[in-house]
């Protein structure tokens, strides 16, 4: 699945237990793994692989810092 990161970037969504799709992904073009993290309605990306608070993966370039800030949820009225 595609997704757009803060519109810019596209990268490649993987579900959780996808994790070996996302290190061929990033090992094939070079890219990183970052974890979807959320908790409560905060989210963020942090590079590597987690088991906590992770949503889902990403593959994003290589370039990127370590954490990256996403927008939080909003309320659904």
């Amino acid at each position: 699945m595609r997704v757009t990161v803060r519109t810019l970037y596209e990268a490649e969504f993987y579900e959780t237990e996808e994790v070996a799709a996302a290190e061929r992904h990033a090992e094939l073009t070079g890219g990183r793994v970052y974890a979807w993290k959320t908790s409560g309605r905060e989210n963020w990306l942090e590079r590597g692989f987690s088991v906590v608070d992770v949503l889902s993966y990403l593959v994003l370039p290589d370039s990127l810092p370590a954490a990256l800030d996403m927008p939080d949820d909003t309320d659904e009225d």
